[in-house]
C-alpha cells in the first residue's frame, strides 16, 4: 500500500498536534513557561497566568461573560 505525501504530511500534523498538547499539559502540571512564536520572536509564557485572547470572542461566550 503506497502513501502519498498528503497523507503523510497530515499524519505529521496530527503527531505534532498531539505532542504540543502533551507538552502543554506537561508544562501547565508543572508550572513551568511555554516558548512560542510571536512578533518575530520567541517568548516564554506561563500558561496559568497568560490571560491574552487569541481569537476573537463569539456571542455565547459574551454571553456567558456578562457582554452583549
Amino acid at each position: 500500500m503506497n502513501r502519498s505525501t498528503e497523507d503523510y504530511a497530515a499524519m505529521g500534523l496530527t503527531a505534532l498536534k498531539r505532542a504540543t498538547s502533551k507538552a502543554f499539559e506537561r508544562a501547565r502540571q508543572n508550572h513551568l513557561q511555554v516558548p512560542i512564536w510571536r512578533d518575530g520572536k520567541i517568548e516564554y509564557i506561563n500558561l496559568e497566568i497568560d490571560t491574552e485572547q487569541l481569537g476573537a470572542v463569539d456571542r455565547q461566550s459574551a454571553t456567558l461573560l456578562g457582554g452583549n
